[in-house]
């Protein structure tokens, strides 16, 4: 008995672990995002301010996943101000 409750105690803890999948944005949802058009994003792109996709398409197309984008809106709070100085 003890081991099935171990096996369920377990289980619910690996549920409560379990990462979301991660949401991949195209350049069209960041542009959407922003409030900006996708050439914007594209020169935030080779201007350093926007990090490089972390996914190319066979096509070509890049992607960035919700976690980078998230990371990257976290990291940039603050430094409006720290630009202005």
């Amino acid at each position: 008995m003890d081991t099935q409750v171990t096996s369920k105690a377990e289980r619910a803890e690996k549920a409560k672990k379990a990462k979301r999948p991660t949401r991949y944005h195209s350049k069209t949802d960041l542009a959407d995002r922003y409030r900006v058009v996708t050439r914007t994003v594209d020169r935030w792109r080779v201007d350093g301010l926007f990090p490089e996709p972390d996914l190319i398409l066979p096509n070509g197309a890049p992607r960035w996943s919700d976690e980078l984008v998230v990371a990257h809106e976290r990291a940039a709070v603050g430094k409006k101000g720290e630009r202005a100085a």
